[in-house]
């Protein structure tokens, strides 16, 4: 991991449907084991979820820096010239997860926005515990934390049954999009989807995966009979496997880059 950046003392969350993970940094900035936890009853996952913040004694510590990410697919990506019209309006054609909903926007490096919705009851609860919290989107840590080339590619960031994909070229990033994915067809069918609608070649594109897209999964091998360069972003496993997480913290060292409340 990147040692420059200052972890000491501080905590990194990142939410899903299926329930959170986190990772907490010592005084020295040394990195915990990574916890997840799982949710039981999908309808009852503000309950559980902040039933697990208030008992789990790893988060009730006092952490110097805490940031949370959501991977919400009540989101909108819009140009940061668009930030003047409500995210109420901007948010209008999208579905919320949650019947009470905080509606956020951040801001990405590449002169977009992340506007959004996540619980307003687990916000609530955040706030809370920690009082002041850095908040993302995980489409705006993915953006800011790949590294990619003038040539065609497409990032694949794999975490549960969520599944991210961004597109670049030389023009910049030309794409991202939040899917369900249930099974390794599913990952293989958005995958092709997006190139064929940028008229990218899959002989010629270069794969690039995260998360829980390992080498030896069943999704990475399908999809190595239809993409001719495919490899992991990263040889580090573990810093891998829980990308977005891991890089979170990066994202909190960027002030211009903090959630702004719409």
């Amino acid at each position: 991991m990147d040692n420059s950046i200052n972890h000491k003392n501080s905590l990194s969350l990142l939410f899903y449907k299926e329930g959170f993970s986190f990772c907490a940094y010592n005084e020295n900035g040394e990195a915990g084991k990574i916890s997840h936890f799982g949710v039981t009853h999908a309808n009852r996952w503000e309950e559980e979820v902040v039933k697990e913040l208030d008992v789990n004694l790893r988060l009730r510590r006092n952490f110097e820096s805490v940031s949370a990410a959501f991977v919400s697919s009540f989101f909108n990506l819009v140009p940061q010239e668009y930030a003047s019209i409500s995210n109420d309006v901007l948010l209008n054609l999208s579905e919320a997860e949650f019947e009470n909903n905080a509606i956020l926007s951040v801001a990405t490096k590449h002169g977009s926005n992340f506007v959004y919705g996540t619980s307003q009851i687990l916000l609530d609860k955040l706030k809370e515990l920690y009082g002041k919290i850095n908040l993302h989107h995980s489409g705006q840590v993915f953006l800011d934390s790949i590294v990619f080339s003038k040539q065609a590619e497409l990032h694949l960031n794999l975490y549960k049954k969520n599944l991210e994909v961004v597109a670049t070229s030389e023009k910049g990033i030309l794409f991202y999009n939040l899917f369900e994915a249930q099974s390794a067809e599913d990952i293989l069918f958005y995958s092709l989807f997006v190139l064929e609608q940028l008229n990218f070649d899959a002989n010629k594109v270069e794969m690039k995966s995260y998360g829980e897209l390992q080498p030896a999964s069943s999704a990475y091998q399908l999809l190595k009979k239809y993409i001719r360069y495919i490899s992991p972003a990263l040889k580090n496993e573990i810093f891998l496997e829980n990308y977005s997480l891991f890089n979170l913290i990066k994202c909190a060292s960027f002030p211009e880059i903090l959630e702004e409340k719409g």
